[in-house]
């Protein structure tokens, strides 16, 4: 009889391909594998069940926020208390596990039914209840892909349960059978902040075989005669390096196209705008999000990818997003600041990838002009990140771990 794995987590699968990748490997591995989580949107449910179709993997929304679907009072309520929940905490300081996701005891109660061999938690709410599944006697895994508690800048984590997380991050990393994230520096710091071993490390890696789907058609680049650099994120707003890139701009001489892709943050447009230095030539363009089956080809299409984060809050600095492994998997060059996380990267990917220390505009604006002024040195860099992507950072040579460690996981006596 297949050993039944859960995996828990709170977002759409299309925002989460992390989620998406362990899940198709342990089906394919010969698991029987179910995903616990919260439906929002219906668009993105049409995606997240593409990007599993005929994978035999399981998906179900314990949480129905999407309005078609979910009574408006059950929607209301979730929203007034989640909001209050994270009120509370600004105000008087008292930490909940409200303030992370919608409905906490229909997602535990939705678990503990699953009755599974061996859970996998995502994301914050998830590792809360991961830890509550322990209590009861199951068997269960980690997958911290952020440092949750040491993930946002302190403005933000004024409505944030940070001392709770901590609590329950030092106790998944003690008490689960397995815990794994995404780079050597992060494992490092959880491993001390916990007073236990490291995590294992699993990269934030795709399969380099998602090159084949690449379509070649040019959707965002506008002037083939400039060169074209693109960076993305979930959301485009502050704290992400991007102001600083706009200064640094006014100082790189060859015009070039800057391709932002994500979704923007109140009027976080016009404040870059307003920042941008068009008058050296520089032209500007704005993207919304893309399926995930069709970002490999809008970042292929450029010349070079910017990883432009920040040292703080200490999860930016010490993980390996999911950003700089897809430039080098589209096969462009990589200018990223010079993160602990990002350092990994580019010892492993000579020539393709290129660090600049964070805030310093000359530095940056310098290995720009470099770059950008050599074709040569340029066409080098892009044919040293497929090398890497196909040698090193892809999702083929890793996923054989992540099986390996979740038999190891089941074989473990007790919880």
């Amino acid at each position: 009889m297949k050993k039944k794995i859960c995996i828990l987590t709170q977002s759409h699968l299309c925002r989460n391909p992390r989620v998406v990748k362990e899940s198709v490997t342990l089906a394919n591995a010969g698991f029987n594998v179910t995903i616990l989580t919260t439906f929002t949107n219906p668009v993105l449910l049409e995606e997240d069940r593409n990007l599993i179709a005929g994978s035999g993997v399981t998906l179900k929304g314990v949480v129905n926020m999407m309005p078609s679907q979910a009574a408006g009072w059950y929607r209301l309520k979730e929203r007034l208390v989640r909001r209050g929940a994270g009120e509370v905490i600004a105000r008087f300081g008292l930490d909940n596990i409200y303030a992370l996701g919608y409905d906490y005891h229909k997602n535990l109660g939705a678990a503990v039914r699953e009755k599974a061999d061996l859970y996998t938690c995502h994301q914050e709410m998830s590792t809360v209840i991961g830890c509550k599944l322990i209590q009861k006697g199951f068997k269960v895994a980690f997958d911290l892909e952020d440092w949750y508690s040491h993930d946002l800048l302190p403005e933000a984590n004024r409505s944030r349960p940070v001392r709770l997380l901590e609590r329950y991050e030092k106790m998944a990393l003690q008490k689960g059978v397995l815990s794994y994230t995404t780079s050597l520096a992060l494992a490092n710091a959880l491993g001390s902040f916990a007073g236990t071993t490291p995590p294992k490390v699993l990269q934030n890696v795709f399969p380099f075989s998602d090159r084949n789907q690449i379509d070649h058609l040019t959707m965002d680049r506008v002037n083939p005669a400039l060169p074209s650099v693109h960076w993305y994120s979930q959301t485009i707003g502050p704290g992400r390096g991007l102001e600083f890139l706009l200064e640094s701009l006014h100082d790189v001489q060859i015009p070039l196209e800057l391709h932002l892709r994500g979704n923007l943050f109140q009027n976080f447009r016009q404040e870059l705008v307003q920042r941008f230095p068009e008058d050296k030539g520089h032209r500007l363009f704005f993207h919304p999000l893309v399926p995930h089956n069709e970002l490999l080809s809008r970042i292929a299409e450029h010349d070079i990818g910017l990883a432009t984060e920040e040292y703080v809050p200490d999860s930016r600095n010490l993980t390996i997003t999911n950003k700089i492994l897809q430039y080098l998997q589209g096969g462009i060059a990589v200018v990223a600041s010079d993160t602990l996380g990002q350092q990994e990267v580019a010892h492993e990917a000579p020539g393709a990838v290129f660090l600049f220390k964070n805030k310093d505009r000359q530095g940056l604006a310098l290995l720009m002009n470099n770059l950008l002024s050599d074709r040569e040195r340029l066409e080098r860099a892009k044919q040293a990140a497929l090398k890497a992507a196909r040698e090193k950072f892809c999702w083929e040579r890793q996923e054989k771990w992540l099986v390996v460690w979740v038999q190891d996981a089941l074989n473990t006596k007790g919880s």
